[in-house]
């Protein structure tokens, strides 16, 4: 819905209020003098409660409605001022509690303890004969009971009441029994309680009768005089401070509830000893999980084999009809399938109120949720509230204006007298390293997005709110990235992760050079490649002078980039030394050069660094695998893994097993992992956690003796003879059917091994259990080394068992030396898994080495000439020829038809790599010219044209060399529109490709230095914090993000430059964050998400508000402002955005200023397309013409 829309719907309610004045009165209590718009806003509310108009789904008058006042016009006052001016009567809640007529008489009544609200101390007394007895016999008591209870259909307390007809039922809800507790018995069933876990504590000489949780819900709801107010958990303690602030002394009695979960459970008739009592809606969600439905007649039923063995409190909310209920934030509810939609359905008052200043935020459908909260019949059911919305819209109106109050601040505007509000952008330029990074991100977020869209969805023209959830966030992922790169490149998703701490600016120009430097070594060995191929087929074509021009080419280009620190592959080296001192060789009319006779000494230097390299890597490791081996053997002792019975014993001692396992299976539930059976379903009973664990333990010794044994084999075998029977293996896989698994390499019986002891030790799925088994030989080998090394440390399911059970002992203390036990064995599993990984390096460093020594053969082969037939093979019957699979095929083998085609393709190719080469490594020089510039920033560079100082600019060009502004105009006028030829090395540079570097940055406040290194966004934003409190010390600035890790960065700026801040998070601190910021004048800056700050605060001790990025959704943005331009404010109030030019935040600006969204969800996917568009030819040609003039 558009704010058009939104706006006609409110403005036509309004029309049937226009009767409304403000004559009403303001009790004396409300401190502040009421508005006339809040008189007339607290006069129809009161009118709503006393002067019922509809009706509830049951029947009953309904009372209430919808108060929709705009965000800052407090609407807090207003349902303060109708609380205090329709307070509860007496004969509502000073009544006497009536206890129904109990269903079913107690299991166990003691003659001489009526079950009343009598206190019964929980002593030594006789009458409590299970405190008198030994601790060995009441063990076996309670051993004989559960036996018992198992062989019968009885209930097990039923069991308990025939044993000792003097002891009482307890159906306590805690673990332990309190110290110097008194049990309390339920005037209704009969069951006794601790007074101190369910909180009863009746007052001197009031006469309460004691009910527990599950009779309260089904005994009549206890009338309260209080007001039930939920709110959401962010402005909670407001609530409390706004009470204090605007009711006079005495005030109003406020509880805070926290929900069974944090304060256990609250009796209901200790409601009705406050005025206000005030929740959140987490708590609300949360107290769900303790409403269900109670039959006292059915609780005992014999359906059950055992009765339950846990008792559970209720939520006391719904015991009680309260006399009025407020939900602020209303929108909270709006999905009416929501949990706090659930739980609120379950709350009964006589009137109810949702207070929200977004009622509708997507369409009218949202009133709906709303609705069914409040039950005014008969729109409250989706059916008629759907027949209303397509209805008469005067017939819709003329309902709502008997459930909706709704004042604008344009309405109000000449009575709220706020002062101004002023809107600021700054904007903002990348530096030349932060460009770099943001259009290299800019171009894989396009593409992404493009093919995304493209492949999704066959029409631009569908909004976001008509696309599902997960389409959503795989087109919103790109967007999202492009906005965090604006912010700073630590910001994005997924970037940088291995960086501890800040990245500077300097540190990214480091980053940005390092991967510059990687793709132009992935380029130069392509090229390297692609002459060493041409180099080959000159020589089957007995051409050796051009082979032995092409590999002095590549030692040429070796020579040429070491300055560079870009390297040709040692394999590549190997093979251009080898195969050039080979040709020479056997052909002594070819060139010869000086260094031609060191060749082979510096082939041969080479292959030794090689294979050294990986010697060094498995005696590392060896080391390491030692180290925990002998920490392992000296806790066992030359015993198995399984070395003791501290488990079996354990089980023994369970005392209700099946409690255990039940608890056990669900955790295990959640321990899932996808691909790995669980064993959940498999424990039926103590002997089945006795035998998978015996199994298992058993199992894993021998897996773990048999790959220590299988690894110390490899390491003593001789490297030649490993390689030879890998080449039979795997190596060079041929097309014989038959390589059974008999004929597998050492190597790879290895890798079985580890992998049968993975799967015991680790959760290792099925999906790569089976890739070992049922496979053809030549799929077998594939997929062994494509899960090599892969899999998840988590440990394996029956470890997971193990340490419950040990934990389960920790709890109940069953025996200490026992523990001891347990403690040990679970030291020895931890540190055999940690084994393990270096066992699997180790292994991988052996497979390294070997495959090492086969590259080493490998790169001294070249192509050769195939025979015919042989890129097929002959099938087993006699049908055509198969063709060979890529695995099956040789690389260095090529067929004479294709070798002509092939030196032609390469010739070609050749010269593409080597310019596609040059342009890397000119980006690379220009990134590193960028780095010496910011390091000698106090030298200034002359151009090398006019050989004077670039005061107004450079222009960088791709081969790294700059030329000043005004020169490059010149060339540019003399150019052919497309290309610049470098003055220097005579290279070509395309228009759009030129970068620009300015001396100084726009806005850049001289006298002002900014401690630390950042990136722009988050620089600008604290320099101009400095800037504020250089003028007024005590300033205060509210600044939002939508990322918690831009806060933090900014977070570490603001701290470096000394500026006093904090940053609202949820939690334990969150309400001290919020009152040092109010109270603590030498705090200038208050950080927060957007998402968590931008909705109910009342912040107007803050004047400014700072917008790290543009906000897409305008409602959260006027919502965030709203913070500090309400009631209240006395200052004039400013807005600041600051604005990355020439990036997506521009053109999010562009296309969504002055568009008429509600929500975010209104935008369409042509929309988004225009965001995503880059104006970097615009900045081109309007620096261009900048240059000419």
């Amino acid at each position: 819905m558009s704010n058009s829309q939104a706006s006609k719907f409110f403005n036509a309610i309004k029309t049937y209020h226009t009767h409304i004045n403000d004559d009403f009165e303001q009790p004396q209590i409300i401190i502040p003098k009421l508005r006339s718009y809040q008189r007339r806003a607290v006069k129809w509310m009161v009118d709503r409660e006393k002067n019922n108009i509809l009706i509830k789904s049951d029947g009953s008058p309904f009372s209430g409605g919808i108060l929709a006042d705009e965000m800052g016009l407090g609407k807090t006052v207003e349902m303060l001022c109708c609380i205090m001016e329709n307070t509860a009567p007496p004969e509502f809640y000073d009544q006497n509690i009536i206890i129904k007529d109990s269903i079913k008489k107690p299991l166990v009544q003691s003659p001489s303890k009526p079950s009343t609200s009598k206190y019964i101390a929980y002593t030594n007394d006789k009458d409590l004969k299970i405190k008198s007895t030994s601790s060995s016999r009441s063990m076996l008591e309670n051993w004989y009971k559960n036996i018992l209870s198992e062989m019968s259909t009885v209930p097990k307390k039923a069991i308990e009441s025939n044993f000792d007809e003097d002891t009482h039922i307890v159906a306590c809800y805690c673990k332990e029994t309190p110290p110097k507790s008194i049990l309390v018995y339920c005037a209704m069933c009969g069951k006794g309680q601790h007074a101190q876990c369910v909180h009863f504590e009746p007052k001197p000489f009031q006469e309460v009768p004691y009910m527990c949780s599950n009779c309260w819900i089904l005994n009549d709801r206890l009338q309260c005089k209080a007001t039930l107010i939920v709110v959401p958990q962010s402005i909670l303690n407001q609530w409390i401070d706004e009470i204090e602030k605007h009711i006079a002394k005495p005030g109003l009695k406020v509880y805070v509830y926290n929900g069974v979960h944090s304060d256990g459970y609250i009796q209901p008739f200790s409601f009705g000893d406050y005025d206000i009592v005030i929740t959140s809606y987490n708590t609300l969600s949360r107290d769900l999980n303790y409403v269900a439905n109670v039959n006292v007649e059915n609780q005992n039923s014999t359906r059950l084999r055992h009765s339950k063995r846990y008792n559970y409190p209720q939520s006391p909310l719904p015991c009680i009809k309260w006399w009025r209920i407020c939900l602020d934030e209303g929108q909270a509810i709006e999905s009416a399938s929501s949990k706090v939609c659930d739980m609120t359905l379950n709350l009964r008052s006589v009137h109810k109120w949702a207070m929200t200043g977004t009622p509708i935020q997507k369409s009218l459908n949202d009133l709906y949720g709303i609705l069914k909260f409040l039950e005014v019949s008969p729109f409250c059911h989706r059916k008629q509230f759907l027949q209303l919305m397509k209805g008469e819209e005067r017939v819709m109106y003329e309902y709502f204006s008997k459930l909706i109050w709704r004042s604008s601040i344009e309405d109000v505007n000449a009575e709220l007298n706020l002062p101004k509000l002023t809107n600021e952008q700054h904007w903002l330029t990348f530096s030349q390293i932060e460009k770099y990074f943001y259009l290299s991100q800019h171009d894989d977020c396009a593409t992404i997005f493009s093919n995304c869209v493209t492949r999704l969805f066959p029409s631009l023209d569908i909004s976001i709110k008509n696309i599902d959830r997960k389409s959503i966030f795989t087109i919103i992922g790109p967007l999202y990235k492009l906005r965090q790169a604006c912010v700073h490149p630590q910001a994005v998703n997924g970037q940088f992760l291995k960086i501890k701490g800040t990245m500077t600016m300097e540190k990214l120009m480091d980053v940005m050079i390092d991967k510059c430097r990687v793709e132009c070594n992935d380029i130069l060995r392509s090229l390297v490649s692609q002459h060493n191929a041409l180099a080959g087929l000159y020589l089957i074509r007995a051409e050796p002078d051009n082979a032995v021009e092409q590999y002095r080419t590549v030692l040429g280009l070796m020579d040429k980039y070491k300055d560079k620190k870009i390297k040709i592959d040692t394999c590549q080296k190997i093979h251009v030394m080898y195969n050039l001192a080979t040709v020479i060789d056997e052909n002594t009319n070819v060139s010869h050069a000086l260094n031609d006779s060191d060749l082979k000494r510096d082939m041969e230097l080479l292959e030794k660094e090689y294979l050294d390299a990986t010697k060094q890597n498995i005696e590392s490791t060896r080391k390491t695998v030692l180290f925990y081996s002998d920490k392992v053997a000296k806790i066992i002792e030359n015993k198995t893994l399984g070395y003791s019975d501290w488990w079996s014993d354990m089980l023994d001692w369970i005392f209700s097993p099946n409690d255990f396992l039940a608890k056990v299976q669900m955790e295990l539930e959640d321990y899932r992992v996808p691909g790995v059976p669980n064993i959940a379903n498999r424990l039926k009973s103590v002997n089945d956690v006795y035998n998978i664990l015996g199994v298992w333990l058993a199992d894993l010794d021998t897996a773990r003796i048999d790959t220590i044994s299988i690894l110390k084999t490899l390491e003593e075998t001789p490297m030649n003879d490993l390689v030879q029977s890998a080449l039979i293996c795997h190596l060079r896989l041929k097309s014989k059917k038959g390589n059974s698994k008999n004929r597998r390499c050492l190597l790879c019986k290895a890798e079985m091994e580890l992998q049968v002891y993975e799967s015991l030790l680790f959760s290792v799925s099925n999906k790569q259990k089976n890739t070992l088994v049922d496979k053809t030989e030549e799929n077998d080998q594939e997929t062994l080394y494509e899960c090599t090394s892969k899999g998840l440390w988590k440990m394996s399911q029956k470890e997971f068992l193990l340490m419950k059970l040990f934990q389960y002992g920790q709890a109940k203390i069953i025996n200490k030396s026992c523990l001891e036990d347990a403690a040990e064995h679970m030291k020895v599993l931890e540190l055999v898994r940690k084994e393990f990984r270096y066992l699997r390096l180790l292994w991988t460093h052996l497979s390294d080495s070997l495959s090492a020594h086969d590259e080493i053969v490998m790169a001294k082969s070249r192509l050769r000439l195939g025979e015919n037939g042989d890129s097929f093979m002959q099938s087993e019957a006699d049908g055509p020829p198969k063709k060979k699979s890529k695995r099956e095929d040789e690389n260095d083998v090529i067929m004479e038809q294709y070798v002509d085609y092939n030196v032609i393709s390469l010739t070609g190719d050749i010269p593409i790599t080597s310019s596609l080469l040059e342009q890397r490594i000119g980006t690379l020089l220009y990134l590193e010219n960028l780095k010496k510039e910011k390091e000698n920033s106090t030298e200034v560079d002359t151009c090398p044209i006019c050989c004077l100082n670039g005061d107004a600019g450079w222009a960088v060009l791709l081969c790294g060399h700059s030329v000043c502004n005004q020169c490059l105009a010149t060339m540019c006028n003399h150019s052919d529109a497309f290309d610049i030829v470098c003055p220097m090395c005579r290279s070509n540079t395309p228009m759009d490709s030129i970068s620009y570097v300015k001396n100084n940055r726009e806005g850049e406040v001289s006298n002002i230095v900014i401690k630390g290194s950042f990136s722009t966004k988050i620089e600008s934003v604290t320099l101009k914090l400095i800037e504020l409190i250089t003028q007024d010390p005590n300033v205060k600035v509210l600044i939002f993000s939508n990322w918690d890790k831009a806060l933090n960065l900014l977070g570490e700026a603001l701290d470096q430059n000394s500026i006093n801040f904090r940053i609202l998070k949820t939690g334990k601190k969150y309400k001290k964050t919020l009152k040092d910021f109010k109270s603590n004048k030498k705090i200038n800056a208050l950080l927060m998400k957007l998402s968590l700050g931008s909705k109910g605060l009342n912040l107007t001790e803050a004047t400014r508000v700072f917008f790290m990025e543009p906000i897409i959704n305008k409602a959260d943005e006027l919502q965030a402002i709203g913070r500090i331009h309400r009631i209240g404010q006395t200052k004039p109030t400013f807005v600041h955005n600051f604005i990355i030019r020439d990036s997506i935040e521009e053109n999010i600006t562009n296309v969504f200023s002055g568009a008429m969204f509600d929500r975010w969800d209104d935008i369409t996917l042509s929309q988004l397309i225009r965001v995503f568009e880059r104006n970097e030819s615009n900045l081109i040609l309007e620096q261009n013409d900048d240059l000419s003039e």
